[in-house]
Parts: C-alpha cells; sequence; structure tokens
C-alpha cells in the first residue's frame, strides 16, 4: 500500500491543535490516526498529542500479545481506553487543562482487515470503485439533531451548535468508543481527517481530489490546500491509503 499523509494550521487558528500518526503502509502494525483535540492553555494541543502518543506506544508495544493478536478490536479499545485515562488525568491535575479532550480516529490495517476505532466528529472515508462510503459515525449535537428529525442534513450544515461534540477521549473517567471491522479490496482508498477538512469541502470536492490518480502525499496535500482555499476556518489533517499499491 502507499500512504500520505498532511496537516496545516489554516487560515484561522493561532495554534495546530490537530495530530496524526501515519505508518509507512510496509511495517507492522500498519496503523494511522487523526486526532483533533480541543480546551485551552494549550490543552486540546496536549490532548490530541497525547492520545496519538499513547495509543502508537500500545498497539506497537502490545501487536504481538496472544491476546492481541486474537483480537485486534480489543487492542484498539484498550489503546484509546489509556489515552482516555491519561488525558483525564493530566487535565485533573491541572486547573489550565481541565475539559480538554479530544477526537481520535484510527485504523488498523491487517492484511486485507481494517480495523476501526472512533470518537467524535473526525472522519474515515472509504473510496471504492468511484463511490464514497462514510465509515464512522459523527458524535456531535447537531448528528444527533439530524438523526431524530430535529433538522435537515441541510439545517446542520450551518448549525451554530455545529462544532458541539458529544463524546470525546479525556472528558471523562470512561469513553464510549465505536468499533468496527470490514474487508478492504485491492484499489480502495482510505481517507481519516478532521473535520477542519469536511467543514470546509463536500463530498463531490473530496471524491473528485481523492479520484485524481496522484500519489497519497499528493492527494492528501491537495485535500488541505482545497479546505485553506475555501477559508481554512480551522486546523485541518488528513491520511491517505491506497490499498494495493506496490512501493
Amino acid at each position: 500500500m502507499k500512504v500520505g499523509a498532511a496537516t496545516d494550521i489554516g487560515l484561522i487558528r493561532m495554534m495546530n491543535q490537530d495530530s496524526y500518526y501515519c505508518s509507512s503502509g510496509v511495517e507492522d502494525p500498519c496503523l494511522f490516526i487523526v486526532a483533533d483535540g480541543m480546551g485551552g492553555h494549550n490543552g486540546g494541543e496536549i490532548a490530541s498529542r497525547v492520545s496519538v502518543d499513547t495509543i502508537k506506544d500500545f498497539i506497537q508495544g502490545n501487536y504481538q500479545k496472544p491476546e492481541y493478536q486474537k483480537d485486534r478490536l480489543l487492542l484498539i479499545k484498550d489503546a484509546m481506553n489509556k489515552a482516555n485515562s491519561i488525558i483525564y488525568g493530566l487535565s485533573m491535575e491541572d486547573p489550565n487543562l481541565r475539559g480538554m479532550g479530544t477526537t481520535l480516529t484510527m485504523a488498523l490495517i491487517e492484511e486485507e482487515r481494517l480495523y476501526i476505532g472512533h470518537i467524535g466528529d473526525s472522519r474515515m472515508y472509504l473510496l471504492r470503485n468511484g463511490e464514497c462510503r462514510k465509515l464512522t459515525e459523527d458524535h456531535s449535537l447537531v448528528a444527533q439533531l439530524i438523526k431524530n428529525g430535529s433538522i435537515s442534513p441541510e439545517e446542520g450544515e450551518n448549525h451554530p451548535q455545529k462544532n458541539i461534540i458529544t463524546r470525546a477521549l479525556g472528558i471523562d473517567t470512561e469513553a464510549e468508543i465505536d468499533l468496527d471491522t470490514l474487508m478492504l479490496q485491492q484499489g480502495d482508498t482510505l481517507l481519516l481527517c478532521t473535520d477542519g477538512l469536511t467543514n470546509m469541502l463536500d463530498l463531490e470536492d473530496i471524491i473528485g481530489i481523492c479520484s485524481s490518480g496522484d500519489s497519497p502525499q499528493s492527494i492528501s496535500e491537495a485535500l488541505v490546500e482545497e479546505a485553506n482555499k475555501k477559508g481554512g476556518r480551522d486546523n485541518v489533517t488528513s491520511i491517505v491509503v491506497k490499498v494495493g499499491c506496490s512501493e
């Protein structure tokens, strides 16, 4: 497989509170993570970086353990729960960091199987045969309102409370994590991204750029550049993984 990643502070924010980790695509574990932190006094930056580093280290350190070899979703869950506990503990120790947290969306790929861990409103998409499927559910107030029919998807686009998330790592002692798994196919493209991308670009823009035939690195950079062209109102991060591509 081939991979690429890009991040940018955007045009408005004073600090990049996004963090990410991107494997080379050739070594095990094949791991990809995006996180979008929240909180003042550098809290968002700390929360996202701690979450990514903790999960990366936990998965790399425990990948070969028998109990996790037979249950990769348990590996992801335990890694995310450890990150949650560490971030929450840091926020309790320092009043300036109280309330900090982070979204986190991660992909672990083993042969043709994709394992997903997710909390918050960062997203993962699967592009296959020209079609795009969202693999994660937004844990946000607006997503809840749309789901229960209180507002339409169109009304949600410019809702004043669009940025309120209902789940995150580090904001409580327990984290409610979404886990999923599916089989990948040769030619699939995965996109992991923070909401700085999806709030700026519509799905047609994303599909068009991801279907360009360029390298994953060029696609990642093009997505970030286009988000900034459309206003760059937030930090933006993208990871692109092309499955079945040799180096």
